[in-house]
């Protein structure tokens, strides 16, 4: 029961206290014997199926594996799942596979092989693959990663489905007549010795698929499977055909030994397993493995939209682990959750574990009964419930996915179920596997890993700088291209990211590029062969006088990077964020044109003569109180009330949010002639961040009493101050607007 904790344990006991209450003990049994018919049938179903054909006279035992299975899982299954209702059975994917596995061996045996040792081999095979499914479900529940099916293209599942129900089909003739269909075999099949024994099975088959087709009720099934039997009596009797000349006849299972169905082999038949054929069937056992996961997890995240609450899919993965490894000790065939008898039980009586217990105990009670009991269940019915579960699969993923699938995708689902009915499942899961490989490379390879692409005009960094300097910087804009970076880079995303970088090298109608600029900061990774496409853009820059800007780089990808040979040089520059890199590529366009980055600061008497040419500044200048501060002096703090703003006559300073970790985000660099803190101040709002000076500065500080003071005693340079403020506001929300904007093309 995947090793359940205390907690678990009580809240089991709990939860059976409440099902073996009078008034749910009635429906859980009611349910469990409804439900447990049905798995009785499938449970015989795909034991003949995997002991049919050259393995026809092991049929008993093959079906005593499969209700031992039946048993087992479903005593688990009910008691370990997360959902109470849960049932457990053998499975069609991983039958309808082993039986290809089980009828290979048995062909691969020598033909002096003494049938008890080709038995024994098919056993062990069947066992070993049980036991491995049981680790591999276990150890996946254990690391939690029951997420792992989401990963599997969906067409590559439907196209394994599709195989699986051309396999059921093919089976189905198996049981019914001993003679797999087949093109080979159509001759054969039209014989009217077994036509008639083929026949009333595909009859049955087609009215059942059409039944659930057009109705959804959940009595169909197991009410259908009954009227069946009681049908094929009723022909027997109208027909004056004797029970024991139907036997004859090749209509009924069997014939069984006496005594129970569960007959292991022999020591001395173990003793002489041919391991060797067992292990050339490797890559279909895999394939078992995979198809069977991916089931269970389907299953289990169906049953969660069918009753409407959440499904544990990694405690289903370990109890269906636990379950098959159990399994497997005793012969039986690998199984797990099952999505339509769980939803029958949960519609039936609601929620219980005793649908489970009695479904599994009545496998138990047939199991022992043995061949009394089997020999007269008609194999029309049990062909007919394999040719039904495979006419779903095929019409669900040929017919319904026509209209569903885009033509790429069902291209796909046709080209696996062609493979596995023409050369083989093995073969299906290479091509499957090389499907899902290519799926993944052209599907990524078509997400643009750039987010945003933009340019120096429409992206400007977090300095505030002069008007004039803002200007030639958006005039000069297009010599910057700025490329924000998403996802996981490999050589498909990474050359289209190396050919956007060229055509725009390429572009003659824009200024000649002098900066890419590559932001990592979204990047969550990138292989080797991307690293190959940085290395030929380096090439690219320096062929055309270009400096590549890498910002926000991880120490993963840093590395990465310079063990390629990208490491800072004259053409290639990398700064720890986006910001720092943009600020260095306008400070080089500024140098370009000849501006002074330093040094250029003018008084603040002459920058308000040039903003307020009407008013003469020392009208304003004697509210102002003139500050000379240090590099890292705290103008204000966040949280702190707003009680001042500054000028900024000379120097630098940054106004950055700071973090509860310490860390610390730049907001705005501004140099002389900015204003800081004063929206603060005029909505009387607690600081929302630090002002912090990057060098030394001269300030200018203008106190809330003194601005009152200067609204009462001239109001007309007040209103000249408001004006100021307001169109630097202005302008900043301008640029905001802008670089949004730009984003959102």
């Amino acid at each position: 029961m995947a090793l359940p904790t205390l907690s678990d344990r009580r809240s089991l006991a709990a939860e059976l206290r409440e099902d073996l209450r009078p008034d749910r003990l009635a429906l859980g049994v009611m349910g469990g014997l409804v439900v447990g018919v049905v798995v009785v049938i499938v449970a015989i179903s795909f034991g003949a199926l995997i002991f049919s054909g050259e393995l026809a006279d092991f049929t008993s035992r093959g079906i005593g594996f499969g209700l031992l299975s039946a048993a087992v899982l479903g005593t688990l299954a009910a008691l370990g799942s997360s959902f109470r209702g849960m049932v457990a059975t053998p499975q069609d994917s991983p039958a309808a596979i082993m039986a290809l596995i089980v009828a290979s061996i048995a062909a691969g045996m020598p033909v002096t092989a003494p049938r008890e040792e080709v038995f024994a081999t098919v056993v062990a095979a069947v066992s070993l693959t049980s036991i491995l499914t049981g680790v591999f479900f276990f150890a996946l529940g254990s690391f939690k990663l029951g997420g792992l099916v989401r990963f599997i293209p969906y067409p590559v599942i439907g196209g394994f489905l599709a195989g699986t129900g051309w396999l059921l089909v093919k089976g189905s003739f198996g049981v019914m007549c001993d003679v797999p269909l087949g093109f080979r075999q159509l001759g054969v099949l039209m014989e009217w010795e077994l036509a008639k024994r083929w026949l009333p099975g595909l009859i049955f088959g087609l009215l059942l698929f059409a039944l659930l087709r057009r109705f959804r009720h959940f009595l169909i099934l197991p009410g259908m499977l009954l009227a069946s039997i009681a049908m094929f009596y009723l022909l027997l009797l109208a027909s004056g055909t004797p029970v024991s000349v139907a036997r004859d006849q090749g209509f009924f299972l069997g014939p069984f030994p006496g005594g129970g169905l569960w007959e292991p082999p022999s020591a001395a038949a173990l003793a002489a397993v041919d391991w060797g054929l067992i292990l050339g069937q490797a890559g279909s056992l895999t394939a078992i493995l995979v198809v069977g996961v991916v089931a269970l997890l389907l299953n289990a995240s169906g049953l969660e939209l069918a009753v409407e609450r959440d499904v544990d899919l990694d405690r289903e993965l370990r109890t269906a682990g636990f379950a098959n490894a159990l399994v497997g000790l005793g012969g039986g065939i690998q199984g797990f959750q099952t999505l339509s008898l769980s939803a029958l039980g949960h519609r039936l009586c609601a929620d219980s574990r005793v649908v489970g217990l009695v479904s599994a105990g009545l496998c138990a009670a047939t199991l022992a009964l043995g061949g009394s009991v089997l020999s007269f269940f008609p194999k029309p019915a049990l062909g007919g419930l394999l040719l039904f579960l495979g006419l779903a699969f095929l019409v669900e993923w040929v017919y319904d996915a026509a209209f569903k699938l885009p033509r790429s995708d069902y291209f796909v689902v046709l080209l696996i179920l062609v493979v596995i009915g023409t050369v083989g499942y093995l073969e299906s899961v290479g091509v499957g596997i090389v499907i899902a490989v290519v799926l993944f490379v052209v599907n990524y390879s078509r997400i643009d890993v750039v987010k945003h692409s933009l340019s120096g005009a429409s992206h400007s960094s977090k300095v505030d700088r002069p008007r004039q300097h803002r200007r030639l910087l958006e005039r000069e804009g297009d010599q910057q291209l700025i490329l924000e970076l998403q996802g996981f880079l490999f050589f498909g995303t990474a050359d289209n990211l190396f050919q956007q970088v060229r055509r725009r090298t390429a572009d003659a109608e824009l200024a000649p590029l002098r900066f890419a600029v590559l932001d990592f900061r979204q990047v969550s990774g990138l292989d080797s062969s991307a690293v190959l496409s940085f290395v030929k853009m380096k090439q690219l820059a320096e062929s055309q006088e270009l400096t590549l800007v890498l910002a926000d780089c991880s120490p993963e990808i840093r590395e990465q990077l310079e063990k390629g040979g990208l490491v800072d040089g004259e053409r290639l520059r990398s700064f720890p964020e986006l910001d720092r890199a943009v600020e260095w590529c306008e400070d080089q366009i500024l140098l370009t044109e000849g501006v002074e980055l330093e040094g250029s600061e003018r008084p603040l008497r002459e920058q308000l003569v040039d903003a307020l040419p009407a008013l003469d500044p020392t009208r304003m200048m004697q509210y102002f109180e003139r500050q000379e501060v240090e590099a890292g002096h705290y103008l204000m703090r966040q949280g702190d009330p707003p009680d001042d703003l500054f000028f900024v006559e000379s120097g630098q300073v940054t106004a950055q949010m700071e973090l509860e970790d310490g860390s610390a985000v730049r907001l705005l660099t501004m140099g002389a002639g900015a204003v800081v803190g004063e929206m603060e101040l005029c909505l009387a709002q607690a600081r929302s961040a630090s002002v912090i000076t990057e060098r030394p500065s001269v300030v200018y500080r203008l106190t809330a009493a003194t601005l009152e003071r200067m609204e009462e005693e001239n109001a007309e340079v007040a209103a000249a101050f408001f004006k100021f403020v307001s169109r630097l506001m202005a302008e900043r929300l301008v640029l905001n607007n802008r670089a949004l904007r730009a984003l959102l093309r």
